[in-house]
């Protein structure tokens, strides 16, 4: 079993210590997308530890069968910066090309069986993006990444709405056929 997978099932039994070890496993790449989405580092702060509190009270529910651990934490703490940011009524800025190549969080450096399930993670993505038109895969990157809306995107593309939600959908859905 991957360690941090073993970890977070641990914490869903209530193992503070496990916790404490995979918060420190976690913390500095999850802070890193914090401070990417939110521009600010005391509101990036504020959003991980809501973000660790929702992981600690959740674990119990995470599945190793359906995602990594990291996948999932990520998850959870994007969803939580993402929720800030409609709360301030802000968005982060707007980044004209993506490239996807260079979408890592340069950070502190997490533990070495970390990094190594993170970089296997990171390439079968990378993989896995290359496989969808560049629409799809610029669409979903500026969603994900940028926190821009479906109506963001459309009026930045000068796309209908539709065919927006469309490159999304069929996207994520290639994804994840490739991911599995």
């Amino acid at each position: 079993m991957e360690p941090l997978n073993e970890l977070l099932q641990r914490s869903g039994q209530g193992d503070a210590a496990a916790f404490r070890q995979l918060y420190n496993a976690t913390s500095p790449r999850l802070f890193a997308l914090c401070k990417r989405l939110l521009r600010d580092e005391a509101l990036a702060e504020d959003v991980l530890q809501e973000g660790f509190v929702k992981v600690w009270h959740h674990a119990a529910q995470f599945s190793a069968s359906k995602a990594s651990a990291m996948t999932w934490m990520t998850t959870i703490i994007r969803n939580q910066a993402l929720d800030k940011l409609r709360q301030a009524q802000s968005r982060p800025t707007v980044v004209d090309a993506v490239e996807y190549e260079s979408l890592e969080f340069a950070s502190l450096e997490p533990e070495p069986d970390a990094l190594q399930q993170m970089g296997e993670d990171a390439e079968r993505l990378l993989y896995c993006l290359d496989q969808l038109k560049p629409e799809q895969r610029e669409c979903i990157l500026q969603a994900f990444y940028h926190g821009q809306t479906h109506d963001e995107l459309a009026q930045s593309l000068a796309k209908p709405l539709g065919t927006v939600k469309a490159w999304i959908r069929r996207g994520l859905e290639q994804l994840r056929g490739c991911l599995q």
